[in-house]
């Protein structure tokens, strides 16, 4: 069964601790997304690591980093970060993303990689991580419209890496999650309509209804 994943974009101390107080409060979480922006890879800059404090244990946090080229990811394993998932889209060469993905595991970390609604699946098949994201937005903000063809880009992927992880974030909602969890998907992040409903104890069951 797909598991859900809460995902936290914020710009501010403030309001990443707002939201993560309230989401280690749903009963049987596993794992918490927090996102990460420069400014330069997307438009926004987001909360930086070392405004986080050590994160709670209890859950598996995995940080998505929309960054350029990142290479600094001590910050992240001092706070508590499990897994780090870097964009495809960030490298310009591809030797680049290699390398980066191996420093990421030499440092314990286990290692993802993402790629954009408009970057094809199959660019996937040549680069080795622990989980592949797809993002089904385009990524930066969170309250977009999900993109309809997601669902095919998941199981292109799964047919190109049938024992990948598969990850998917972007618009998911309680209209399209059990597509996304049909489709193949192990794990699906879930933004705005989760972490920023008045009833988040509430939106999470019914998301888990629809995916059960």
């Amino acid at each position: 069964m797909a598991l859900i994943i809460p995902a936290i974009l914020e710009t501010t101390k403030e309001g990443f601790l707002d939201k993560a107080s309230r989401v280690v409060k749903l009963p049987g979480l596993e794992r918490i997304q927090v996102d990460f922006g420069d400014g330069v890879f997307i438009g926004s800059k987001l909360i930086l690591p070392a405004d986080i404090d050590a994160l709670n244990p209890a859950f598996e946090w995995e940080a998505h980093l929309m960054v350029k080229e990142p290479n600094d990811f001590l910050d992240y394993q001092i706070c508590g970060f499990k897994t780090l998932i870097v964009h495809y889209e960030a490298f310009a060469l591809a030797d680049s993303l290699k390398k980066t993905l191996d420093s990421i595991k030499a440092m314990g970390f286990k290692t993802g990689v993402a790629i954009n609604p408009d970057t094809p699946v199959d660019v996937l098949k040549d680069v080795y991580a622990e989980q592949y994201l797809i993002m089904s937005v385009t990524p930066g903000k969170q309250g977009q419209a999900f993109i309809s063809t997601t669902p095919d880009r998941i199981r292109e992927l799964r047919d190109l890496l049938p024992h990948a992880i598969i990850e998917v974030d972007g618009g998911v909602n309680e209209t399209n999650i059990k597509q996304l969890a049909e489709a193949g998907a192990d794990l699906i992040c879930v933004g705005s309509a989760l972490v920023r409903a008045e009833d988040m104890p509430g939106a999470y069951e019914k998301l888990k209804m629809e995916i059960n």
